[in-house]
């Protein structure tokens, strides 16, 4: 139940990133419509030129972070799990966690009346949620490393980190499923 809840914690923190800072982001992405002169979230960039867009974009790129880490589980409990299968989720987790906290600039929380899970804290205080994402994003290289590598007992090692860090943020900054 616990790693359940940690993978559904990095499932969220995954649909948040929208630029990745080592690669260029897809067209059409929530990257794109954001204002990106400061992309940490509660900088003084300002709110999309589609809020509702650019925030139904950033729910379904948080939806395929869980796709990513349920696959991942999927396959750690497979009586053969598939090497390749893991390292191409665990590259896709790496790849948008450094995108998080751009997903979140100002003009794109409960303010806006959208339905949405991220609680007001992310602006109102933004280093704490900048710090977790951070570790977000190391653990997430972590895994992937470890992934990569091929080793399954590193990678079964490594997973505990990384569904911590998503819990860790999910604590603070996402509302419980219902209170959106």
């Amino acid at each position: 139940m616990r790693v359940m809840l940690v993978l559904g914690c990095s499932a969220a923190l995954f649909v948040v990133a929208a630029c990745n800072r080592e690669a260029a982001p897809p067209a059409g992405n929530a990257a794109e419509t954001a204002n990106t002169a400061t992309p940490e979230a509660g900088g003084n960039e300002g709110a999309p030129a589609d809020v509702a867009a650019f925030m139904h974009d950033r729910h379904e790129r948080y939806e395929d972070l869980g796709d990513a880490m349920k696959g991942i589980n999927r396959e750690l409990k497979a009586g053969s799990p598939s090497v390749e299968t893991i390292r191409r989720h665990a590259a896709q987790v790496a790849q948008f966690a450094p995108q998080v906290p751009s997903l979140f600039p100002r003009g794109t929380g409960p303010e806006t009346g959208n339905r949405t899970r991220a609680k007001a804290e992310i602006w109102t205080d933004p280093e704490t949620f900048r710090q977790r994402a951070e570790a977000f994003r190391q653990q997430a290289a972590r895994f992937n490393q470890a992934a990569q590598s091929g080793d399954l007992a590193a990678v079964r090692a490594a997973l505990p980190d990384l569904s911590n860090s998503c819990k860790n943020c999910h604590d603070r900054f996402r509302a419980p499923e219902g209170d959106h």
